[in-house]
């Protein structure tokens, strides 16, 4: 069986059939980030309506931007009031391709070190976002114990080595059938670090994205990898049974 460690499931629509065709299709786990108020209370009736749907709560930080002081306590008082229901905290982290000045970034990561307090408190895994503040991201997580999710890490190549060296987990998504650059960069992360996701309903090519894409993305993952196709789902299936505590 194969897992989505990364989606947004509350974005899409007939997600029975969706979910039926996962299943179908092998990919038996999906787990579903956050990123406001509305979407926390989305997933977490998902995850209540279907076996196969886990959920992870947080506050994203371009999310954070939009949101006042008050919504966004209100937000994290909705989390940390619902934690049960949380297999990770996430997705929560950094975004400087939105945070386009001093103040907004700032902002984000205020919100993401007082996310990182909660997940420290409650002993919880964290999905981390990182676009275009992959250093600062690390930076701050230096000073986290914990298990750490890096989604879709596009850092230059030292900064993945620092997060393998962290023995941080990585989620590959169908990125690296487009982008070779990115493809290559993920190839430094050994099997033991990586898990499989598609940030559904992303668009890839012109095609949004759905959970049951994961599979291709183990393919490309063996052929460049030259690993057996079955390791890879072994082994990125095993790192997220565990990392996220699902049953199989």
């Amino acid at each position: 069986m194969f897992v989505d460690v990364h989606c947004h499931l509350e974005m899409l629509e007939n997600l029975d059939s969706i979910i039926k065709e996962c299943v179908s299709k092998g990919t038996k786990k999906v787990v579903s980030a956050s990123v406001d108020l509305n979407s926390m209370k989305k997933n977490i009736e998902l995850s209540k309506k279907f076996n196969e749907i886990e959920c992870c709560l947080g506050l994203h930080p371009s999310n954070i931007l939009l949101m006042k002081e008050k919504e966004i306590s209100d937000s994290i008082e909705f989390l940390q009031e619902n934690l049960s229901f949380a297999k990770a905290i996430g997705e929560i982290g950094l975004d400087f391709k939105h945070a386009d000045s001093e103040e907004k970034k700032q902002k984000q990561i205020k919100f993401y070190k007082k996310q990182l307090e909660i997940v420290e408190q409650n002993n919880l895994p964290v999905v981390v976002h990182s676009r275009f503040a992959e250093k600062k991201s690390l930076e701050i997580l230096s000073s986290f114990n914990g298990k750490v999710l890096l989604h879709w890490f596009d850092g230059n190549k030292k900064a993945f080595e620092e997060g393998i060296k962290k023995n941080y987990f990585f989620s590959v998504g169908p990125a690296i059938l487009f982008n070779k650059d990115y493809l290559q960069k993920t190839l430094l992360v050994p099997p033991e670090n990586l898990m499989l996701e598609t940030d559904s309903p992303v668009e890839f090519a012109g095609k949004k994205a759905v959970p049951w894409w994961v599979k291709k993305v183990a393919e490309k993952l063996s052929e460049e990898k030259k690993i057996p196709l079955k390791e890879i789902e072994e082994k990125t299936t095993k790192n997220a049974l565990n990392f996220f505590n699902l049953n199989s």
